[in-house]
């Protein structure tokens, strides 16, 4: 299932067809999506799991006990579950978050967010560094500096990777890091997909680029560009979200409302669809 998320609805568009229209879709993470900013649903069936407070989430995460993690504005937290949604009060005193500054709105943002198999907790704060939990929230760690201004966290089979300013970022074990901006154009990396042993990245000279690109390679090799079947340049960044890959398939969506899909590993690509409304995120599922 190829789900894509738009500004008016949420889609399936192996299938063709649309699950829910006449809502925007904020993100989509494993078989959940964050609906309106506020209403999250199980993608499956389409049940609605619970709703925040107020309009204000921004990322999403299932977790293994069936809750489902929401980041919220102000680099907040929190835990929907039957119906209701509690704050995780233990990120709000994680130490260093007075100092943390967003260039783009007037408070941090809780960007995206990643759970792997072991249960461990990625929270990705723009700007605010990389965060990590093993107890399912109790405690944190600061696993990538502030400075590093990341964009995006994924995971994969146990690995944990970054599109951040500096470039694409990953790691094994979430606190050893390897950095790489070998092959791309600009270090400005926005979006990024792991597939076992391939990554994903797209990359521009800025957060107001007007040429934007997405690569590949092999974990710790030389990036090359996605091109056969792609624009020259996207007129823009490939936003978080919105480069998605798994088991051979790779999918891209853009703000003009296209979404490129790749079926051998992003050496070719062609339109699956175009003219939808902006695309928000784009998921394997």
């Amino acid at each position: 299932m190829l789900l894509v998320g738009t500004e008016t609805a949420l889609l399936d568009l192996d299938a063709d067809r649309a699950l829910i229209e006449g809502v925007s879709v904020t993100a989509i993470n494993g078989d959940v999506a964050l609906i309106n900013k506020h209403r999250v649903v199980r993608i499956g069936d389409l049940t609605d799991l619970g709703s925040l407070d107020a309009r204000d989430g921004q990322s999403v995460a299932p977790l293994p006990d069936g809750t489902v993690l929401v980041g919220r504005t102000g680099a907040r937290l929190a835990i929907v579950s039957a119906g209701e949604a509690l704050p995780v009060t233990s990120f709000e005193e994680v130490p260093g978050r007075d100092d943390w500054e967003n260039p783009a709105n007037p408070t941090p943002d809780t960007r995206t967010l990643a759970v792997d198999s072991r249960g461990r907790i990625f929270v990705n704060v723009h700007v605010g560094g990389l965060w990590m939990s093993s107890d399912r929230g109790t405690t944190w760690h600061g696993v990538v500096e502030p400075e590093a201004d990341i964009h995006e966290v994924v995971n994969a089979d146990g690995r944990v990777a970054v599109a951040a300013a500096v470039g694409f970022g990953w790691s094994d074990d979430g606190t050893t890091w390897k950095w790489t901006t070998d092959g791309l154009h600009a270090s400005y990396a926005r979006a990024a997909a792991l597939d076992g042993d391939a990554a994903y990245v797209s990359a521009a000279n800025g957060p107001f680029a007007r040429q934007g690109a997405v690569y590949r390679a092999r974990v710790g090799a030389r990036f090359e560009r996605c091109e056969k079947g792609l624009p020259e340049w996207f007129p823009g960044n490939v936003d978080s979200g919105c480069v998605a890959a798994r088991a051979g398939r790779a999918a891209i969506g853009t703000e003009t409302g296209a979404v490129y899909v790749s079926n051998d590993a992003g050496t070719t690509w062609e339109v699956a669809v175009d003219g939808l409304s902006a695309v928000r995120s784009v998921r394997f599922s």
